[in-house]
């Protein structure tokens, strides 16, 4: 008898926070889809890990970089523009 490897996939611990979350609303009922209502964004922004999951993916993807200089992070495709300031 011949058995396949199965493929097992790594779970993030930071990630799998996500997995507790009760039903909550993204969209309220009846509404238009508005951030500053979603119930699943209040949630997740109530916890730490997973706010850092997603700087530690933003970071290693290379979509913000740290200024040594500064001290401050940015947008990778952030350019100053003087004349709006």
């Amino acid at each position: 008898m011949v058995f396949k490897k199965t493929k097992t996939k790594t779970r993030n611990a930071k990630l799998m926070t996500a997995a507790g979350m009760p039903p909550l609303y993204h969209t309220l009922p009846g509404e238009s889809f508005d951030y500053r209502k979603s119930e699943v964004l209040k949630w997740f922004a109530a916890r730490p890990a997973l706010i850092d999951y997603l700087f530690e993916q933003a970071k290693n993807k290379g979509e913000i970089i740290y200024d040594k200089e500064t001290g401050k992070w940015q947008g990778a495709d952030w350019e100053d523009d003087e004349d709006d300031n």
